[in-house]
Formats: C-alpha cells, structure tokens, sequence
C-alpha cells in the first residue's frame, strides 16, 4: 500500500494508455514564426487570371468608319446618277437617222452573192454623241422571206454628223425567190421590186465624258428599186424606227 501511494508517476487514462507509442509529437509555430509566414492571398487573387469568354467581335457594319465611307460613296453615286437623269431629260435625246442611198448585187452567179448597200446614218442631237454597237444585224427580205443578211458595223457618229456605212449581205441562190433572181439576172428589162431591210442596232448616248442609255434601235426600211442589176436605182423608201428604249 505504501508503494503505491509515494508513487509519483500519474496514473494514464484507460483509453490512450494503448496509444501512447504510436504518438507523434508536432512542434507548433509560436506567435513570432507566425509573423514572418506571407499572408493567404485574396479571395479575388484568381479572378483575373482566369479565363473567362472572348470579347465578341463587332460586325463589319457596325464601325463607323466603314458605315461614314459606305454613306459617301452611296451620296455620291446617288448624286451622279440624278444629275446625268436630269440632264438626259433636259437635253431630249433623239433616235439616229438612217437611210439608204444605194442597193446592188454583185457576183449574182456565185453561190452565196453579195448584196451590198450604202447606209446613210445621221445624228440630229445637239450635244449627243451616238454609238453604235457591235452586234447589230441587217436582213433584207421580199414579201416575208429572207434574201440576205449580215453584220451592220460598229462606230461612233459625232452630233448633228452624218457618216456612210456600207452593209455586206450574203445572199443564197438556192432560197433567193424567183424574182428577185430574175430582177437581178435581167439586165434589158427593169422589174421593180418592193423590199423590206430591217436593222437591229445597239445604240448607246454619249452625254460629255459619260456614256448612257444603251438599247438595240430596229429599223424598219420600206424601200421600192427600179431592179436590182447594176442600174440599180431606189425610187422611194421610209426608214422608220419601230422598237425603240421606254
């Protein structure tokens, strides 16, 4: 009994007397080692690091230096469109002119022979200049069929100018009508002849440096010749225009 009570070693609780080798002991910093640790960053210390969505790209319309150069360039093209308009209306262009001077027949024995007619072409405008187009086509025919046709030349007419233009006309002997042939063949006896030569030509108006308006002008020629051997002659014809621009 004695022994027990000058024992001077407390007793170990029942529930860690068990546990007592496997302890580790941990040294904690004191309040000077503290101090010297960094601070804990900030609760937005990632926020801007970290991706977020792209900025979106503004539409090719939506800046404003490109709507200020798309409003210019549509104010003046407008600009330049009203003008030529107006001064179209105030000059009153006219259609060309076109009348036929000669009309012959050469190598009438040929398989395909050649009609060659002289065209006179004038412009009645003022201050219009007249183009005349590439891909206009001339036909001659007697009492609705066709007798020849070929190309009517590209060139420009000056104002108020006139020009001859010479057409080249391939006929063919295998379809040309019995009288035409015989007018051409019969050089003794003169048989006149009622023919029809219609003209369709692109035209296009020339306002000072600027040209406008093209559309394809039809010519309707109504024209009555003596014969059409080498004294060939035309007693009367109308040249009227009969497809005109709207």
């Amino acid at each position: 009994m004695a022994s027990a009570i000058d024992d001077p070693t407390p007793a170990l609780h029942p529930s860690t007397a068990g546990l007592r080798s496997d302890t580790i002991a941990v040294d904690l910093p004191d309040d000077a080692a503290r101090s010297s640790l960094p601070p804990p960053p900030p609760k937005n210390a990632f926020a801007s690091v970290t991706p977020g969505k792209p900025p979106q790209r503004k539409g090719f319309f939506s800046r404003p230096r490109v709507v200020f150069t798309l409003l210019i360039v549509f104010s003046v093209l407008s600009f330049t469109a009203i003008s030529l308009g107006v001064s179209f209306l105030l000059l009153s262009p006219k259609n060309p002119k076109l009348s036929i001077s000669k009309i012959m027949v050469t190598h009438p024995w040929a398989k395909h022979p050649l009609v060659l007619i002289s065209v006179k072409a004038q412009n009645p405008n003022n201050r219009l200049g007249v183009y005349y187009r590439t891909g206009g086509i001339a036909a001659l025919s007697f009492k609705n069929k066709t007798v020849a046709t070929g190309p009517f030349p590209a060139f420009f007419q000056e104002k108020k100018g006139s020009r001859a233009v010479d057409l080249v006309l391939r006929a063919a002997n295998k379809t040309m009508p019995l009288q035409v042939r015989n007018s051409i063949l019969n050089t003794t006896t003169k048989l006149p002849l009622s023919l029809d030569l219609t003209m369709n030509v692109p035209v296009r108006m020339k306002i000072w440096t600027t040209k406008i308006w093209i559309e394809e002008l039809v010519f309707d020629c109504k024209l009555k010749v003596n014969t059409l051997s080498n004294s060939s002659r035309i007693i009367k014809q109308r040249c009227p225009v009969i497809a005109e621009p709207q």
